[in-house]
């Protein structure tokens, strides 16, 4: 049986760990320690607290909670507060090297528990472009996961149009992940930063390649969007609807907005089997993977567990979610069995 492949697990650079027990800086960020045992992240003015204690822990130290929840593989990126486009290129740069060198270490050391996704310096596009290349071609890793916006430019920029053509030229996965709410003013209390901001931003991002005719430019691009895509599944009917009567919205693409969106992949992080089940039926069972958010607080524990109690979904589709779809993203070859 092919293994149970998480695409959304995160994780806290061995160096950032170091340096918060140091008190030194990592690449421009300090690392505190909550009064809960939690990470704070702390760029300039920018504070960013990380709601578990476990990303402490490294890649052996997490073995057996991921295993005990019935994964098999995860797909590791860095935590998106340490994405940082907002830095200069000259920090950004080396920082990046060496969380994808970390993950090349995960990769190696457990070749059969992790895949890694590089994380971009993406102020710098050419750099950008190099690191991929590095991170796929020298490092083995499957992707990169990225932002949402990058310093509020959207996915149609043509200024950020080369890194997805480097990506599906390399038949690379791109994870793409809200970092930074731009509404979260807006949503000053509760947690709706996370609970409201987060989908916004991922649905900002599938629209503007949508309506930015962006995935006619890459058809054959791996785009995988955390939270089940956001509000974009739920939306899609007036995304469709304002295409047929807004010419602005006819600009660029050439198919309705809906039939995009079953060219992308999501992961299955919705909370609700309810919003599972539609965002199956709205893009298709094959285009939903598996993703929990480890080891964040707005993850999912027991993923195996929620998914195989879904009662409206089939044995295929939850087979698919669990299994089956993560191999057109990488290669089925590559995921075998943990022993």
């Amino acid at each position: 049986m092919d293994p149970v492949v998480d695409v959304h697990a995160h994780f806290l650079p061995l160096g950032a760990i170091h340096a918060a027990t140091t008190g030194q800086p990592w690449h421009g960020t300090r690392v505190e320690r909550s009064a809960r045992g939690t990470p704070v992240l702390v760029t300039g003015d920018y504070r960013v607290g990380l709601g578990s204690a476990e990303y402490w822990n490294g890649p052996e130290d997490r073995l057996a909670t991921f295993t005990d929840a019935g994964v098999d593989v995860q797909v590791v990126s860095v935590t998106p507060p340490l994405f940082r486009y907002y830095l200069d290129a000259e920090e950004a740069i080396p920082a990046a090297h060496e969380v994808n060198d970390e993950l090349r270490d995960w990769t190696t050391s457990w070749p059969e528990r992790y895949r890694g996704l590089a994380t971009l310096p993406l102020q710098d596009v050419s750099a950008s472009v190099d690191e991929l290349d590095r991170a796929v071609n020298e490092l083995g890793l499957v992707g990169a996961a990225v932002g949402t916006h990058v310093n509020g430019e959207n996915w149609d920029s043509p200024t950020l149009l080369p890194v997805l053509r480097a990506a599906e030229e390399l038949g690379a996965m791109l994870f793409v992940h809200p970092a930074g709410s731009r509404v979260e003013a807006a949503l000053p209390r509760y947690h709706m930063r996370n609970f409201i901001g987060n989908p916004f931003e991922t649905t900002v991002a599938i629209g503007s390649l949508i309506f930015g005719g962006v995935l006619d430019e890459v058809p054959d691009i791996k785009l995988v969007f955390a939270h089940g895509g956001g509000f974009a599944c739920a939306d899609v009917g007036r995304f469709d609807h304002g295409y047929a009567v807004r010419p602005e919205a006819r600009e660029y693409p050439e198919l309705l907005p809906s039939e995009y969106l079953r060219r992308l992949y999501f992961d299955s992080l919705t909370h609700s089997a309810g919003a599972l089940r539609y965002v199956i039926d709205t893009v298709g069972a094959d285009q939903v993977v598996l993703g929990t958010d480890y080891p964040a607080d707005m993850g999912q524990e027991r993923p195996v567990d929620w998914i195989s109690s879904c009662e409206g979904l089939s044995e295929q589709e939850k087979n698919g979610v669990l299994r089956d779809n993560v191999a057109r993203l990488l290669r089925r070859d590559t995921l075998r069995p943990a022993s």
